[in-house]
C-alpha cells in the first residue's frame, strides 16, 4: 500500500520536531537554501516531493526499535526531554544522556544534561534545574534520531552509533571507565547491538586518532 502523503499541517510540524537547519533542510528536501528558509516561514507552498522526503528521512532517522525504543521513549517523557528539545530547536540530546536512557550504564544524569548543536547557535551554560553540556556538532544531521516521546511528544536524540561515537570521542571528559560501560552496555546488553560497521565507518571520517579509540573500545568491551 501506498504510504499517504502528509497535510501542510503534518509537514510543517514535522519541520518543527526534526531540529534542521536551514542548511541540513535543504539538504534532505532537496532544494535550495533559499527555498527551505521560504518553506520555515510559509512563503513557499509544501509540494508533495518534498512531503515523500521528509517522510523517508523521518522513518530512516528512527534506528532505535523494539523493546529498545519503548524503554528510550519512557525515558525521555521521564526527562522531559521534548520541554529541552523545544528550548533549544536545533539540538539533540547525546553523550552519557543516550546512554543513560538507553539502560547501557549505572551512570547517574544528576544535574546536567548533554546536548548537541551546530556550534554558530547559542550555547548557555545552564537550563532550569540543569546544567548544560554542549558537544559540537559534527556531520549533522547524521546519527539524529527524531522520536515521540510515551507521551506523544517530540524529541530528539542521538543514535545509537553516534552516541558511542561522541562518548569515545569525548573520552577524556567523561572518562575511560565510563565509556567502556557504554560500549558494553550497548554490545551486550541492548536488545538489538549498534552497527559496527558503521561506527567504525564515522570514525574513520573523523581521523585516524579517533578511529583508533573507537577500535579500541570495540576490543575490549564489545567482544561476542
Amino acid at each position: 500500500m501506498a504510504k499517504r502523503v502528509w497535510t501542510t499541517e503534518q509537514f510543517q510540524a514535522w519541520l518543527s520536531a526534526a531540529g534542521l537547519s536551514s542548511p541540513q533542510l535543504a539538504a534532505v528536501l532537496d532544494v535550495s537554501e533559499r527555498t527551505a528558509k521560504r518553506l520555515r516561514s510559509g512563503e513557499v507552498g509544501v509540494k508533495d516531493a518534498m512531503t515523500a522526503r521528509a517522510q523517508e528521512w523521518l522513518g530512516q532517522s528512527r534506528t532505535t526499535t523494539g523493546r529498545d525504543a519503548e524503554l528510550l521513549d519512557s525515558y525521555a517523557a521521564q526527562a522531559d526531554w521534548a520541554d529541552l528539545c523545544q528550548a533549544f530547536p536545533n539540538a539533540h540530546v547525546t553523550g552519557m544522556q543516550s546512554a543513560i536512557a538507553r539502560g547501557w550504564t549505572s551512570a547517574n544524569s544528576h544535574g546536567f544534561r548533554q546536548l548537541s548543536q551546530p556550534e554558530r547557535m547559542p550555547q548557555p551554560a545552564r537550563w532550569g534545574d540543569y546544567d548544560l553540556e554542549w558537544i559540537a556538532g559534527v556531520d549533522l544531521p547524521w546519527g539524529v534520531e527524531v522520536r515521540e516521546d510515551t507521551d506523544g511528544r517530540p524529541y530528539r536524540v542521538a543514535s545509537a552509533e553516534r552516541t558511542l561515537l561522541e562518548l569515545a570521542v569525548h573520552e577524556a571528559w567523561v572518562g575511560e571507565d565510563d565509556v567502556g560501560e557504554c560500549y558494553r552496555g550497548a554490545f551486550h546488553l541492548a536488545e538489538k547491538a549498534p552497527d559496527r560497521g558503521l561506527l567504525i565507518r564515522k570514525a574513520m571520517q573523523r581521523g585516524a586518532q579517533v578511529e583508533d579509540i573507537v577500535q579500541m573500545y570495540i576490543r575490549n568491551y564489545a567482544k561476542i
